[in-house]
């Protein structure tokens, strides 16, 4: 799957793996990437099911809140799953 062809998408859904939801600006930081390239790999991973984005306004502030999904939980766990059996070959 291409999803996982990326370090970063990878990592972004580890983070949210062991989390309910986060904000943006955490993801951001822990993962040192700009805003676009952050937003980037996001969309990919909307459009694959894998999150969700909520964004609202926060005073004059935009807040976007992200959760894995089921179908991304699954998916994930699964591709460890598969790293983990490789490392018994």
């Amino acid at each position: 799957m291409k999803i996982f062809n990326s370090v970063v998408r990878v990592k972004i859904l580890a983070l949210l793996y062991g989390l309910d939801y986060c904000e943006f600006g955490y993801l951001k930081e822990k993962l040192n990437l700009t805003d676009g390239n952050l937003e980037h790999h996001l969309k990919k991973l909307e459009e694959n099911g894998f999150i969700e984005m909520k964004k609202s306004i926060v005073g004059s502030r935009v807040k976007t809140i992200i959760k894995i999904t089921e179908k991304g939980r699954v998916a994930f766990k699964n591709y460890i799953y598969e790293i983990l059996q490789l490392s018994k070959i």
